[in-house]
């Protein structure tokens, strides 16, 4: 109750937050929902977790009896309300079976893990390079990181250079990158102020390079980018998905905080204290930062229905996600070969539909919310 209490003051709603709560539930619990195994049996080797039924003596069964990528080879492209080959009611498909005779049900209910995995790491990792880029373009600026032109050169350099090995690296490899490229760049920064290059140094001019990154990625469709960035990563995976709903996302955060940013960082306590010799850094994470926290719970409200309709399209697409993996926009994809088999997408779009509804919802809710508290403070 504390908890629903501390999200009203945000502006979500107990029905919200209810909803949010029953989603979250549904997607951790998926296999004790709906499973082949028992969730818990007793065999020769003791009482395990998810244990066979054919080797365990007794055991509890999962709500639903199938696993989403069980087969049910008697029972293909059978619909809610078609007559169905099973043994009693508890086996029987509620919400129909797709052409393999897997049960729609338990594709929803694991389709839930993989909507909810997905949709938080893209939009945290979105929300992550955001703050970054909002933090080099508004904060940092085009003249407060100056470089000789020699260390200007050598950064240019070995970024390109890092560049390659990124993309045709596997995964360690990139890690590994990623900490010696902000390696040297910190040793060039300690070399800059230590033993310059040379007497004239210029400015990195990082906001209008920002600011023309956001245009570009603005300008290229999504769907576009999702091509492009698909071979260069690899085989399907989960992470490649992340990835790549992270890097289409980070723009429409970075853009929202750095207008915030402009108008924060120029109050009076910012300025008093960089004069007593806070670093940029420590005042943006300690006082810039939270004051920002309601946009940014905005746009991660709309990222999230945002990163859970790129992942169905993916899915419906055949790219992306593992194929043998069972998503939402997977079923849906079966609905494109069958026509006839209405259930395939009548059941995951309701789902999609009402998940991109709810965090929709609870953006519009927080936005009005802040407005709302911004109108009462100019009244005052």
């Amino acid at each position: 109750m504390k908890i629903l209490d501390h999200l009203s003051a945000f502006g979500i709603s107990r029905k919200q937050a209810s909803a949010v709560l029953v989603f979250i539930l549904i997607a951790l619990l998926h296999p004790f929902l709906a499973n082949d195994k028992y969730i818990m049996g007793k065999s020769e080797d003791g009482i395990q977790f998810f244990s066979d039924k054919e080797g365990s003596s007794f055991g509890i069964p999962a709500l639903i009896p199938y696993a989403a990528n069980s087969i049910d080879r008697e029972n293909r492209s059978v619909g809610p309300f078609d007559k169905q080959n099973v043994r009693s009611l508890y086996h029987r498909h509620w919400l129909g079976t797709d052409s393999l005779g897997r049960d729609v049900l338990a594709g929803l209910i694991h389709g839930s893990f993989l909507a909810l995995m997905i949709g938080l790491a893209a939009s945290l990792l979105a929300l992550l390079i955001g703050v970054i880029m909002a933090y080099i373009s508004a904060y940092v600026g085009d003249d407060r990181f100056k470089l000789s032109r020699g260390y200007l050169i050598i950064l240019i350099i070995a970024f390109l250079i890092a560049v390659f090995y990124f993309v045709y690296s596997a995964y360690v490899t990139r890690a590994l990158i990623i900490i010696l490229f902000g390696a040297l760049m910190y040793f060039l920064r300690y070399l800059t102020r230590k033993k310059p290059m040379s007497a004239r140094r210029i400015g990195v001019p990082f906001d209008i390079i920002v600011q023309r990154l956001i245009e570009i990625f603005r300008s290229i469709p999504a769907l576009f980018l999702i091509l492009i960035l698909l071979p260069i990563l690899g085989r399907p995976s989960y992470w490649n998905v992340i990835i790549i709903i992270g890097l289409i996302r980070w723009p429409v955060i970075t853009r929202h905080l750095r207008g915030e940013i402009f108008n924060i960082k120029e109050e009076n306590y910012i300025l008093a204290g960089r004069r007593v010799g806070l670093s940029d850094l420590h005042l943006y994470l300690r006082y810039v930062l939270p004051l920002t926290m309601s946009p940014i719970i905005i746009v991660t409200a709309f990222g999230f229905s945002s990163a859970i309709l790129l992942e169905s399209t993916l899915s419906f697409l055949g790219i992306g996600v593992p194929l043998d993996q069972v998503t939402w926009g997977g079923i849906l994809k079966e609905a494109r070969i069958d026509f006839s088999s209405w259930w395939l997408a009548l059941f995951p779009g309701i789902c999609i539909y009402l998940l991109v509804y709810l965090f929709n919802a609870i953006g519009d809710s927080i936005n009005e919310k802040l407005i709302n508290s911004q109108v009462s403070i100019n009244r005052n």
